[in-house]
């Protein structure tokens, strides 16, 4: 069914019955291009955005970006405390770590958005390490603190993408740090 021509007519059935099942009954419903309205568009010619709209549009990203900045050094500094809370309070050490993953659990949302891959991959990687933390001794601790180092980095030195060389080492060596506290459990 290609074009309009060869549509079934509203609710008739399809030819053939399903096994087991008799008829279909299909209806076939156009709905009108809202957006292409909105952007001057008619039946079969597009549109045109606005390019003040566009300019407006780049412009509230450009703020956004800036005010993410902003917030995930706030966000590091929180997630550094917890961190800090978990190695001196052991009793309580697995309620610090929910905070941990929980505030970078935020950046890692945020990072891909604005272009902080790298941010995004350590935070991901930090959180899939807690997870599978059953009774995190400092010892483990140490690689949680690696990622949260290179979290540091990544927002200190303002390394968007994957980082290029810097990047890749430091998600080469990471993954090391992980697997060797991984064989150790």
């Amino acid at each position: 069914m290609t074009d309009k021509s060869d549509k079934e007519a509203p609710g008739k059935p399809l030819p053939g019955p399903l096994p087991g099942k008799g008829t279909r009954v299909v209806e076939i419903i156009e709905l009108p291009n809202k957006l292409r309205a909105k952007v001057g568009g008619t039946d079969g010619k597009p549109g045109q955005i606005d390019p003040a709209a566009i300019e407006r549009a780049n412009n509230h990203v450009a703020r956004m970006a800036k005010a993410h900045q902003a917030q995930t050094r706030i966000d590091l500094t929180s997630l550094q405390a917890a961190f800090e809370q978990a190695k001196r309070d052991p009793e309580n050490r697995a309620r610090h770590l929910r905070k941990v993953y929980k505030i970078s659990d935020g950046i890692m949302t945020l990072g891909r958005t604005f272009g902080y891959n790298l941010l995004s991959d350590f935070a991901n990687s930090m959180n899939q390490f807690l997870v599978d933390l059953e009774s995190p001794t400092d010892a483990l601790l140490t690689v949680v603190g690696l990622h949260i180092d290179a979290m540091h980095v990544v927002v200190r030195d303002d390394i968007k993408g994957d980082g290029g060389e810097l990047g890749q080492a430091l998600t080469k060596s990471l993954a090391l740090a992980r697997a060797k506290m991984i064989h150790k459990r």
